[in-house]
């Protein structure tokens, strides 16, 4: 979805995880009615389903990895699996900057937890030296975060896990679909395979639920010890077909990751032009620094009188004062719709001295 209904107007939505233009699409609409009439509206506990097993292998297949398994959310996975994978004896080293879903994950894990500052292969090498006797050591990082859109340097992440005979947990929420060769994530995109990696349906794959993916021993240990997959809900086989569908098109349609990427750049080449300070990043999370929360809610609303619908994260999601506006990115946006954006950002941001 482009625009949607505000007011008497309508706006272009700037707020979405939609990423590739999927969501509605009527192959994936016909796929998941075909799972709805076979399998019905229910996730079973008595095992997957075909469309759970075959969204595993092909999973897998595209990612390059040799296992993956289901969750019925991307949070629920990042959940279950720090906890599973840690004992006692576990250090995690978490980026500061980490999903909450990772965060919460090391909470619940027996293991200890240590923060790094974010993005500081100093700070995190200092970690992993000081707890050098511990018997395990794992690295938890986003691929991208979701605050800002910036990367974390994988290839520097891995070669340290290398190093210190460390586990990788890399979450890809923002990453797949998006970065890296045909869209398998910043992971890929570094050239590096972590020990294991999270994902999600409702980004670019514009479904729901989520998975982990990676070495099949780690992947099998998730097997009934990660309490979301053991006894939670799990995917409704209909959001798992739904799910196939979505890669299916990825795959097929390669030109929706490069005019999402177009778009990006685009955007961020438009913003810089006006005087904003934009991370430079592939990514299709753009940030305009607003200073406070009050400050940042005023300037969303005013871009939504001007047909611009997007979100100014604030604290607690981002630091006291480090307040912003939100913009995602899809591969649907025409250049009128972005040059739309970048004149009504201005003409805000204008009024309030942010810029020139």
């Amino acid at each position: 979805m482009t625009s949607q209904p505000y007011g008497k107007t309508t706006a272009l939505v700037m707020n979405t995880g939609d990423y590739l233009g999927l969501a509605g699409h009527p192959e994936i609409t016909r796929a998941m009615r075909a799972a709805l009439d076979r399998f019905g509206s229910a996730a079973r506990a008595t095992g997957p389903r075909p469309p759970h097993r075959e969204l595993e292998e092909e999973l897998a297949r595209w990612l390059g990895a040799e296992a993956a398994l289901t969750f019925g959310s991307g949070y629920l996975a990042c959940l279950g699996a720090l906890p599973a994978l840690c004992d006692s004896a576990t250090v995690v080293a978490a980026d500061q900057y980490s999903h909450p879903g990772v965060v919460d994950g090391c909470r619940l894990a027996e293991g200890r937890i240590r923060i790094f500052s974010h993005n500081s292969m100093a700070k995190l090498e200092h970690v992993l030296e000081r707890n050098a006797s511990a018997e395990k050591r794992f690295i938890a990082v986003d691929g991208v975060y979701a605050a800002d859109g910036e990367p974390a340097p994988l290839a520097a992440i891995a070669a340290l896990a290398r190093r210190h005979d460390a586990t990788t947990v890399v979450g890809e929420a923002h990453g797949l679909g998006v970065l890296g060769p045909g869209g398998r994530g910043a992971c890929a995109g570094a050239g590096i395979v972590p020990d294991l990696l999270t994902g999600t349906f409702a980004t670019a794959l514009a479904g729901t639920g989520g998975f982990v993916a990676g070495r099949r021993d780690v992947v099998g240990r998730l097997h009934g010890t990660a309490h979301p997959a053991a006894f939670g809900t799990g995917l409704p086989p209909v959001a798992a077909a739904g799910a196939l569908a979505a890669l299916d098109l990825l795959r097929r349609e390669p030109w929706r990751i490069l005019r999402l990427r177009e778009n990006a750049a685009r955007l961020r080449r438009g913003l810089r032009a006006l005087g904003f300070d934009v991370t430079d990043t592939p990514a299709p999370v753009v940030t305009v620094p607003a200073g406070d929360a009050a400050t940042a809610l005023r300037l969303a609303g005013d871009l939504r009188e001007r047909g611009v619908d997007v979100v100014p994260p604030r604290h607690p999601a981002v630091l006291a004062h480090c307040a912003r506006l939100r913009l995602t990115v899809t591969a649907t946006l025409r250049p009128q719709d972005i040059d739309h954006v970048l004149e009504a950002l201005h003409d805000v941001a204008a009024a309030d001295d942010l810029v020139g």
